[in-house]
């Protein structure tokens, strides 16, 4: 059996330095720009072997802090070969705890150590965290869940080594490390990491644009020296749709030109909802790999005689745009089409999924569908990819994301069930879906689930499998659907799966918002995801404005950069 040592690895703490800061005390920089010892009294060099140690949890524990006890134990056991026991804090009636055990500490316990550890990290207003190692005991604890998978994974990184000597505290015989978290990096409670590396405006919202939405954002991958500009766009209040342009990988925007209806009367027929843009990545007909396409729905002036699936192409990089095809045409709002979402095949024919509502007597609600076409301009029949048998439910927003080698992932929304739940499924081929299959409720492993307007993207970061990243417009507790409650949330979490959508684990919103069923600003209605030639995700969304006194009337459009770090490169 290998054995542990423990060290203050200070070394790492300048060669790692965006994860976290230590201080003497005083919380550091979020940005981890600055980093500060950890307290460690001078002593002697005592001899500790980990494997004579229990790790113990209070016996009251919430999931959060079960979780973050096993982590331990699966961190420890996998990274040096030693098994721990778990075991809780509760002793019999009448007896005290006996702290003569040889203990590791996770979260709030009985015990004299955590009691002490527990003061002096509440009497740090700036610190969210306390590792501790003194004597027979290791304190792990923070002020909430989120500090505590921290504290776990910073001991890990700090003083866990593998070896195969007999371990020891190295050099030092107490540690006591407070620390901030770093508010960029969001802790999953699997141990991965969700960083943000930075936020823009995309949209500031106006008098006369005040709250877009269906945020859509694009990396050009296909474009050779063009590689990298990112594209955005959106669905305004009125007409058209905004085409935005970032030089600078997201840091700044501007507005480069706006697409109108170019195939119907502009007096009678207007474009302007839900836009979806998209690279060809290889030649479609007479379109080489590179040009932009722009989906929307196109409809009359009071939306009561046609809605089109209109698609537009631009050959010079977004300056300009010709409407060149209509994949579908349906009756008015009722019994029309929305939400197009374009992507090739396997067998680089464009496929244009979609919401369909044109069968209402046939096939009930509404049924997402996806058409093909080899050339881009001629569409075959209609398929189905969603249609329960239960014609009362209302599937809608349907994406989708190629997975590298481990086929498709189709996310969408399923009104009309309590909550409006986010569900996914799989499929080796893009266009091969059973539509019977509802698939897999995003929930999370904490219980809360998201609904409504959802999107998703896949990146290979993360693991054997990448990562899918899905949300919707909002998060709540599981128990909330269980008690019948249809009310829309107030969460605003995003979902990462790292096993192809079998289980999904929360994490905080890097573009947070309060969903306000009285506002008129339509937070978050149909957020965006796009994952980049790194395996960074772009995020875009509408959310509170930052220079808005009644910020209930309006929402800037946002965008956030996301990478993902495995557990690896927190204890390395």
């Amino acid at each position: 059996m290998k054995k542990i040592r423990f060290t203050a690895m200070l070394l790492i703490l300048t060669t790692l330095p965006f994860f976290v800061s230590c201080s003497d005390g005083h919380s550091a920089s979020s940005t981890g720009d600055t980093t500060d010892a950890p307290i460690i009294t001078e002593a002697t060099e005592p001899e500790c072997d980990l494997s004579e140690y229990v790790i113990v949890r209070n016996v009251d524990a919430g999931k959060d802090h079960i979780t973050a006890t096993r982590n331990l134990r699966q961190l420890i056991n996998e990274y040096a070969g030693v098994s721990l026991k778990i075991k809780t804090d509760e002793v019999n009636t009448g007896e005290a705890p006996d702290n003569s055990l040889t203990e590791i500490l996770i979260g709030n316990t009985n015990r004299d150590a955590s009691v002490s550890a527990l003061e002096k990290l509440n009497s740090d207003k700036n610190a969210d965290y306390i590792i501790e190692i003194k004597g027979n005991k290791i304190v792990l604890n923070g002020k909430s869940d989120e500090a505590v998978y921290y504290a776990v994974k910073e001991f890990m990184r700090l003083f866990v080594i593998s070896s195969d000597n007999k371990g020891v505290i190295n050099a030092r015989e107490e540690v006591s490390l407070t620390g901030s978290l770093d508010k960029g990096t969001a802790v999953l409670d699997n141990g991965k990491c969700v960083k943000t590396l930075y936020t823009s405006v995309i949209h500031a919202s106006t008098e006369s644009v005040k709250w877009p939405t269906y945020e859509r954002i694009l990396q050009l991958q296909h474009n050779g020296e063009n590689n990298g500009v990112l594209f955005a766009t959106g669905q305004w209040a009125g007409r058209d749709y905004p085409i935005y342009r970032s030089d600078d990988d997201g840091k700044s925007w501007r507005l480069i030109t706006t697409v109108s209806e170019q195939l119907k009367p502009s007096n009678e027929y207007v474009a302007s909802w839900q836009p979806h843009i998209y690279e060809l990545p290889n030649q479609v007909g007479e379109m080489p790999a590179g040009t932009l396409l722009l989906a929307g729905c196109t409809r009359d002036n009071n939306v009561e005689k046609e809605t089109l699936m209109c698609i537009w192409r631009s050959y010079d990089l977004g300056k300009t745009w010709e409407e060149f095809t209509v994949v579908d045409s349906g009756n008015g709002a009722k019994d029309g089409m929305y939400e197009p979402f374009l992507i090739c095949d396997e067998d680089g024919s464009l496929v244009c999924f979609y919401s369909d509502e044109t069968e209402v007597s046939n096939v009930g609600g509404q049924r997402l569908v996806f058409k093909v076409s080899k050339d881009g301009v001629n569409w075959g029949e209609k398929q189905y990819c969603v249609a329960p048998a239960n014609k009362a439910l209302r599937p809608g927003m349907v994406t989708v994301a190629k997975m590298g080698e481990h086929g498709y992932v189709l996310c969408y929304e399923m009104i009309e069930e309590l909550g409006g739940p986010v569900y996914t499924k799989i499929s080796d081929s893009l266009t091969d879906w059973d539509p019977l299959d509802k698939g897999t409720r995003v929930t999370g492993t904490n219980g809360e689930f998201t609904g409504c307007t959802p999107y998703c993207t896949w990146t290979p970061a993360g693991g054997e499998y990448g990562t899918i990243i899905a949300a919707g417009r909002f998060s709540r507790p599981d128990w909330y659907i269980a008690d019948g409650d249809n009310k829309r949330g107030d969460g605003s979490k995003l979902f990462a799966s790292f096993d192809l959508g079998k289980t999904w684990h929360a994490f905080e919103n890097p573009l947070p918002y309060d969903y306000n069923l009285d506002s008129s600003a339509n937070y978050a209605y149909s957020l965006g995801f796009f994952t980049g030639t790194d395996g960074s995700i772009y995020y875009v969304n509408n959310v509170f404005p930052d220079y808005r006194l009644n910020k209930y009337l309006y929402a800037d459009m946002k965008m956030a950069k996301l990478r993902i770090y495995d557990i690896e490169d927190i204890v390395e």
